[in-house]
C-alpha cells in the first residue's frame, strides 16, 4: 500500500531533513492519531534512504481494514505537487524484493495506492502515476 503523509509539504533532500521529517510524522501519529508509533511500516525519503517505522513485523495503521493484509509504504513528500526522485523509485523496488525475499511478501504480492482502498488522494498524482507501471501493480 502507497501513501504519501498529509502533513508533509515538500520531500526532505537530506538525512537530516528526513529525519526530522519522520520525527514529526512520529509526533503527528502518536499526539493527533492516538498511536503507539508512525502508522507506516516504512517511510522513503528523498535522499534514497528507507527509514523504518513500524518494520516488517508489526501491523501498520494506515489503510483501515487492509491493515492486517498489507505493508505501508509512506513516500516523504506530497506527491501531488512534486515528483519522484529517481533514488526514491529505486529504494522503494528494493524494500519490496526483499520483503519477497525475506518471506514478507508473497511473490505474487498486490500494489495498491491508498486511493484504491478509500477515498482519499493519497498517494498523489505522482506516486499514482509511477505504480500503475509497477509489475504488480493492481487496478
Amino acid at each position: 500500500m502507497n501513501h504519501h503523509p498529509p502533513q508533509c509539504r515538500q520531500p526532505c533532500e537530506t538525512r537530516a531533513q528526513c529525519n526530522a521529517v519522520v520525527q514529526s510524522v512520529q509526533i503527528f501519529h502518536n499526539e493527533s492519531m492516538g498511536w503507539p508509533d508512525i502508522g507506516y511500516n516504512f517511510l522513503i525519503g528523498g535522499d534514497g534512504n528507507v527509514y523504518e517505522g513500524r518494520g516488517w513485523n508489526n501491523m501498520g495503521a494506515h489503510a483501515a481494514e487492509w491493515n492486517p493484509y498489507s505493508i505501508g509504504i509512506s513516500f516523504l513528500g506530497n506527491y501531488n505537487w512534486d515528483t519522484l526522485e529517481p533514488n526514491m523509485i529505486s529504494a522503494a523496488q528494493q524494500l519490496l524484493n526483499d520483503a519477497v525475499n525475506r518471506g514478507q511478501l508473497s511473490s505474487g504480492y498486490i500494489l495498491y495506492g491508498h486511493r484504491q482502498v478509500s477515498a482519499t488522494e493519497c498517494p498523489g498524482t505522482h506516486i499514482w502515476n509511477e505504480i500503475r507501471g509497477w509489475s504488480h501493480w493492481s487496478g
